[in-house]
């Protein structure tokens, strides 16, 4: 994380705790019902493989993947599915839908409705990592959020990343931006290169 100007929001073990209270809240929304953990791809991978071990045992996981980002720091087209859980996984299904984060609504509107409307899902409750209202283009609220954060910044780690990079760090920064919305070099890493 050298090349960027970051500062940290939350470090391993804050993300560990948070994780442990979502678990909880999670815990009577999912009640007695056979559910199916469903992860938005690729950001929610890492956020969903550390939630659903601290969730009970038996949980069924597929996965969807919806582009909207590209190499930007914000979403530059509408959502899309390109790869879709496997029928028997959704039809007649609780899913628990996993993001990483939730800050427009697009993403997620887009496939919490296909999984209801297109894969016949009975019941879809929304967990995310993080809950971003500043940025909420769309009217949709998650059912439970492991950290809600007020401000608009631009987060890398915990699976969020910029441009495929950084998904793998443990802790959760906040890359300083310049007035084109994309993330400033450390001058120190740019002599160096």
């Amino acid at each position: 994380m050298q090349r960027y100007k970051h500062r940290q929001i939350l470090d391993a073990a804050g993300v560990s705790v948070a994780l442990d209270e979502l678990a909880i809240k999670l815990d009577p929304l999912l009640g007695d019902d056979e559910v199916t953990a469903i992860p938005i791809m690729g950001g929610a991978m890492i956020f969903a493989a550390d939630l659903v071990r601290r969730l009970p045992p038996g949980l069924v996981m597929d996965f969807i993947r919806i582009q909207t980002y590209g190499d930007s720091t914000s979403p530059q087209s509408e959502p899309k599915a390109d790869w879709v859980p496997q029928p028997e996984n959704v039809t007649g299904k609780h899913i628990l839908l996993m993001d990483d984060i939730l800050d427009t609504g697009r993403t997620m509107n887009y496939a919490r409705n296909f999984l209801i409307n297109e894969m016949g899902a009975s019941k879809v409750t929304v967990a995310v990592l993080i809950d971003k209202p500043a940025r909420r283009a769309i009217d949709i609220e998650p059912d439970a959020a492991a950290i809600d954060l007020a401000e608009d910044l631009f987060l890398v780690g915990v699976g969020l990343d910029f441009k495929g990079r950084y998904r793998n760090v443990p802790n959760l920064l906040a890359l300083e931006t310049g007035i084109d919305g994309m993330p400033i070099e450390n001058e120190k890493w740019k002599i160096s290169q």
